[in-house]
């Protein structure tokens, strides 16, 4: 089954957000994702949404992933888990948007949870 282009959007921006921010060595992944998205047309807005959206997620991460919990607090670990829910809600709708556009893929739909809105 073909990647929808929703995804292959995210999956670019978080490899382009690799290559800037970990110095990983993925020009070939970044290349192959950015030829599929060459085939659509008005994209460039979301794909800038998402690496906005992305880059945000990655900050808030970034120390939980380091094990720096202890360092943050529980309070400041819980404050970003919150923030990080709320960009994924914003995320997940850029990404619904994109197949709404496209008519390619399915929606992200979360059931009983709190980013399902």
């Amino acid at each position: 089954m073909k990647m929808p282009i929703s995804e292959i959007c995210d999956r670019y921006s978080i490899a382009l957000l690799k290559k800037e921010r970990a110095n990983a060595e993925n020009q070939s992944e970044i290349e192959e994702f950015g030829n599929e998205i060459k085939k659509y047309q008005n994209i460039e807005d979301y794909i800038q949404k998402l690496i906005d959206v992305n880059g945000k997620i990655w900050d808030l991460e970034s120390d939980i992933r380091k094990g720096k919990e202890g360092e943050l607090g529980l309070e400041e670990v819980g404050i970003r888990a919150i923030a990080i829910r709320e960009l994924n809600k914003i995320r997940v709708g850029y990404k619904n948007n994109i197949v709404d556009m496209f008519k390619e893929g399915y929606k992200d739909i979360k059931m009983n949870h709190a980013s399902a809105d």
